[in-house]
């Protein structure tokens, strides 16, 4: 029997689909993500944050940085419009696309940095646990603790993909599961499990280039970031790594059967996130 292959709507499309929606937006504005539920959370956020500048009912999700920067050099609309892209790794390896009129760079890795909101995850959890209190939830779940045993490792991890995206760009790096990092169930990252990581990936690069290439690309990452006024955290992949790191030392305070879009959707209906 011949599959047949259900059509795809072309790049060209995705983006000129935002004029079937101009009398329900008053500004069109266009993601990088395609995946389930993003064009939703996008839509719910921006809409708190232009509530009294715009109406939007709909985002518009292009699927890769490279088409959303593409897309808003050829924009010719007189009509209000947005790009928005990832900061991604160019947080680190240096960025020639800076936000400008009508794009806009987020300055953290991804929108799930500014959806991983500690806090909001507690009233999550709080729904989701029957007996205990809200401040004994937040005292089990302790942030506190998980930054300090997370934050500085992530880091150091992140700077080698950086130098690894720049001199080794081939070799995977982010895509790697957190999961296989961990030993535990409290979203905690395991040392020796991390060296290795490391480990390998410097291993790799230097195999590419040299240890005084190696050295000296290591120098100027840190060197840029230390320039920089972004934190540590806000340069680790907050969609694969921040957050299922949270949600496992969620379950592991509250049995819950919580999904990744539910927290995230909760997060921006309750907060409101200005950036």
């Amino acid at each position: 029997m011949t599959q047949v292959e259900i059509p795809k709507r072309s790049l060209a499309a995705k983006h000129a689909i935002s004029t079937l929606f101009q009398e329900k937006n008053d500004i069109d504005i266009y993601i990088e993500d395609t995946a389930f539920g993003y064009e939703k959370l996008f839509t719910i956020l921006l809409s708190r944050i232009f509530k009294d500048k715009y109406r939007i009912k709909k985002v518009f999700p292009l699927g890769g940085r490279g088409e959303v920067i593409r897309h808003h050099s050829n924009e010719s609309s007189k009509r209000p419009f947005l790009y928005i892209i990832d900061g991604d790794l160019f947080l680190l390896t240096g960025d020639t696309v800076e936000s400008k009129q009508g794009l806009y760079r987020l300055p953290c890795y991804c929108i799930e940095n500014i959806l991983c909101d500690h806090e909001s995850l507690i009233e999550v959890l709080d729904e989701e646990e029957s007996c205990r209190n809200i401040q004994d939830l937040r005292n089990n779940f302790n942030y506190q603790d998980w930054e300090m045993k997370n934050k500085d490792k992530l880091f150091k991890l992140f700077i080698e993909y950086a130098i690894s995206k720049i001199l080794n760009p081939q070799k995977k790096t982010v895509a790697f599961k957190v999961s296989n990092l961990v030993s535990c169930d409290h979203g905690a990252i395991d040392d020796t499990k991390l060296q290795c990581r490391i480990d390998d990936i410097r291993s790799s690069v230097i195999s590419v280039s040299s240890q005084e290439i190696y050295d000296s690309t290591r120098a100027k990452v840190l060197s840029s970031f230390e320039c920089s006024s972004i934190t540590e955290l806000s340069t680790v992949s907050g969609k694969d790594y921040l957050f299922p790191l949270l949600k496992t030392r969620a379950k592991s305070t509250v049995k819950t059967k919580i999904s990744d879009i539910r927290p995230l959707a909760k997060v921006i209906i309750r907060h409101n996130v200005y950036y």
